[in-house]
Parts: structure tokens; sequence; C-alpha cells
């Protein structure tokens, strides 16, 4: 193949990278918002009201041991005005991740505009992960404690959503062996798992005893030892 071609093909393959990129960051972005009929502003107050509430209450309680009362109570509204907006309990624990995953997605984006490389994009999502829990105690408890690990999210809108944030760790893992930093012969998914589970156990570990003390420090130093791991096993 001429030089001019092969030049052509790499900008070619690049350019659909770079769109298959952006495409997966604004839709996971947008997936988490849930649909709502709400229009006037009143309403939609008292719905922000009781995810407010809700969070405080599991993050408290745990989702097993909170009532619809006690919800209704921390937002202060009546039980009979909470049901006009979520038919049980469970809804509204699976509800309240979904935004904040949608905030955190969207801000992601933002942030991974200037970012080049598979590996900085990368080493910037780990980092972002462990500062925004590190940002919302209470949401993260919720999450990496109670819904993460539960099988009764596997048929709902969180679940797709959790597997969103999967998919970004998996995207940068091809790419990073495209980039020539992440062995090619390693399966990606163990590799994903590897990722993750490191910077999970961190948080879950800070939420549990706080300790490290400085999350966003402990999690930016996983972060590099995790792809420093991924580029030695290259050099082999």
């Amino acid at each position: 193949m001429a030089t001019k071609e092969v030049v052509v093909e790499s900008e070619q393959i690049a350019s659909d990278t770079a769109s298959a990129w952006d495409n997966l960051l604004e839709e996971i972005a947008h997936r988490p918002k849930r649909a709502t009929e709400r229009k006037q502003d009143r309403a939609k107050r008292t719905e922000q009201q009781i995810l407010n509430a809700a969070l405080r209450v599991f993050a408290r309680d745990g989702i097993s041991r909170s009532r619809i009362a006690d919800i209704a109570a921390e937002a202060g509204i009546s039980t009979s005005t909470l049901y006009e907006y979520y038919k049980s309990k469970e809804d509204l624990a699976y509800d309240v991740p979904l935004s904040h995953l949608a905030d955190f997605f969207e801000s992601y984006h933002a942030n991974a505009a200037s970012r080049t490389s598979a590996r900085e994009r990368l080493l910037l999502y780990l980092v972002m992960s462990a500062d925004y829990a590190r940002e919302h105690a209470e949401w993260a408890r919720l999450l990496y404690l109670e819904i993460w690990p539960s099988v009764f999210v596997s048929d709902t809108e969180l679940r797709h959503s959790i597997d969103d944030f999967t998919r970004v760790i998996l995207f940068l893992v091809k790419e990073g062996v495209a980039e020539g930093w992440v062995a090619p012969d390693r399966n990606p998914y163990e590799t994903v798992a590897l990722l993750i589970g490191g910077v999970n156990q961190l948080i879950i570990t800070w939420l549990l005893y706080r300790k490290p003390k400085n999350l966003t420090r402990a999690g930016t130093e996983m972060a590099e030892r995790l792809i420093a791991m991924l580029e030695n096993e290259v050099r082999r």
C-alpha cells in the first residue's frame, strides 16, 4: 500500500475512533435521566426534594430499613404526596443514583475533551470516579455499598447505567491495546475488572473507615499504579 494511502487509512481510523468515543459519551450522559412528564416548576422542585430526602435516609438507614414514611417526613411532605411521584421505595432507591451518574458522566465528558490519548482519558476517568465519590459521600454509600452489589437491579435502567460505567473503561482498554500500552494477549474484560475492582475497593474502604484520609490523592495514586501495571505487562 502506498504511503499516502496508509496515511489516509490511519486518519480515517482515528476519525472513526473519535466519533465512536464521542457517541458513547453522549449516549451514557443522557441515558440515566429519567423521563418525566412533570413540567411545572413546583412539581419539579418537589420531585428533587423527594430525591434529596431519600438519599439522606438511604445513606443513614440503608435501603432495607428505610420506610416511605421516613422519606416523606425528611422531605417535609405527606406520604400520600410522595406516592404521587413514586410508586414504591424501590423506585426511589433506583432513581436516586441515576441523576448523580448522569452528572458524573457529563462532567467527565467535559473534562475528557482536552485529553487526546486513551491513557490520559482512562487515568482521568478512574481519578474522577474516586473524587466524585468523595464529593458525594451519601450517594457513594448508596451506590457502592447497597446498589452495585445488589442482584435486584438486573433489569432496571440503573443496571444499564452501571454497565455504561464499565463500557467506558472497556473502550479505553481496547484503545490502549491500539496505542501499545495494554498487552493485546490479555482478556480486556479481565483488565476492566482489575481496574474497576481496584478503584471501587478503595472507595468502599474510604466509605466504611474513612481511610485513606485523602481519597482524591489515593485515587490518583491507585489509578497510576494500575495503569503502570498494564504498561509493565507490555514490556515483559
